[in-house]
Formats: structure tokens, C-alpha cells, sequence
């Protein structure tokens, strides 16, 4: 084999001369938009249920193209087959899965993308169709977990100018979608607080973080039970 770069290119210009475009474009076509439908559960806006994680449906869209371009690759060699799968022996996921569904899906997408790289498209609407369904029954049957409740916090601090360390929290807080529900000044002390509900754990810190460098003394926080009790964080 002619390893040189005339000769590297002059076996691609073959080879591309023997691949038919028109064939394997729709069957990688076909192997995304069947990763896309499943990923994404369409049914679920109509069901009002909260779509999956943008990574999972990336990662499912890929790996069902991958799938379809790993099969058109490997075709009828034997050889191929066995390289493909002593590469993908270095291959090593970082990211634990934390739901075994997701797992399962993942292999679903497997072989729906190996159908659409064998060209298969018939056997894999049929699977497309299956899977969906099943699904879609899954969805049913799967409570929708109840979101948790939302943290109340009691912010305080101390500045010289307190319209302007007000507008400052306000702003930081807005970027995290942390939600001011009231808010006191003390001209005479030179003090704030602000009563806030943060949406998501942790979410009022990384706001506050935006808010170093600001001429804030004393800034604290407190978590505000539903008894009205008060508990310091910070």
C-alpha cells in the first residue's frame, strides 16, 4: 500500500468513486433523526413532563449516528469488525449513568443505528416505532417526581450606599433566577435584607459570588423554615 500523500489521496479518489453518496446519506440521515425522535420523547409536551437532560439527548443522537457509521464501515469485513472492537476497548466513559433506563436506551440506540448503517431503514422504522411506543408506555406508568420545594433565605448586609447594594444583590440574583420576595432597608444602620426563595440548592451562592467586589460588609445568609424560625448559614 502506498503510504505517500499522492497516494493517499489517489486511494480516497477511488474509493469515493466506488461509495454511492446518494446510498449511505439517507441511512445516516435516518440513523439522527431516529436518535433525535427518541431522545427527545415528543409525547412529553403533550404529557407536560419534563424533557430529558440536553447531554443524554446529545449523547443518544451521537452514539445512534455512530452506530450507523461504524456498521457502513465494517460492511462485510470480519477483520474490520474485530479492529473496531479492540479500539473501542481504550474507549473509557467518565460519567457514571444514574438511571439503569438510560443504559438500557443507549443499547436501543445501538441497534437502531446499526440497522440504518446495514440499510435496513425498514427494520429500523419498524424498531423506531417499537421503541417509541414503549416509551411512551414507560412515561405512563413513571410518576413524575415532585420538584423540591424551594429554599427561603434571609439575606443580610451592611453598605454605605444602600440603593446601590441593593440594586447589585438584585441583579446577581436575577442572573441565578433566585427570586426576591421582599426587601428592608435600614438608613439609620446602614443595613439591608433581602428575603429570598432560591430555586435550585446552591444557586443563591454562586449569585452572591457575582456580588464579590461590591461594598458589602457583613454579608450573611439565613435559611427561613415555612414556621418563620430562622436558621444561620453563613
Amino acid at each position: 500500500m502506498d503510504t505517500s500523500f499522492p497516494g493517499l489521496l489517489e486511494s480516497a479518489r477511488a474509493e469515493l468513486g466506488t461509495l454511492s453518496i446518494t446510498v449511505m446519506l439517507p441511512r445516516m440521515l435516518a440513523a439522527a433523526l431516529i436518535g433525535a425522535v427518541l431522545s427527545l420523547r415528543p409525547w412529553r409536551f403533550v404529557m407536560r413532563r419534563a424533557l430529558p437532560k440536553s447531554d443524554m439527548i446529545q449523547a443518544q443522537v451521537l452514539l445512534c449516528a455512530a452506530a450507523a457509521v461504524i456498521t457502513a464501515v465494517i460492511g462485510d469485513s470480519v477483520a474490520k469488525a474485530f479492529g473496531l472492537v479492540g479500539l473501542g476497548g481504550f474507549v473509557r466513559f467518565r460519567s457514571g449513568l444514574k438511571d439503569p433506563r438510560d443504559a438500557a436506551i443507549l443499547f436501543l440506540m445501538i441497534g437502531l443505528g446499526m440497522a440504518c448503517g446495514h440499510g435496513s431503514l425498514g427494520l429500523a422504522a419498524v424498531g423506531t416505532l417499537f421503541v417509541a411506543a414503549l416509551l411512551f408506555v414507560l412515561d405512563l406508568f413513571n410518576p413524575e417526581a415532585a420538584p423540591a420545594p424551594r429554599q427561603r433565605l434571609l439575606i443580610s448586609a451592611q453598605a454605605d450606599d444602600l440603593v446601590g447594594a441593593e440594586q447589585t444583590l438584585r441583579t446577581a440574583l436575577g442572573e441565578r433566577n433566585v427570586l426576591v420576595k421582599s426587601c428592608a432597608l435600614d438608613f439609620d444602620g446602614r443595613r439591608l435584607e433581602l428575603e429570598v426563595e432560591e430555586p435550585v440548592p446552591g444557586s443563591l451562592t454562586a449569585a452572591l459570588g457575582r456580588a464579590e467586589g461590591t461594598p458589602l460588609r457583613g454579608l450573611r445568609w439565613t435559611a427561613v423554615s415555612p414556621k418563620g424560625t430562622r436558621e444561620e448559614l453563613t
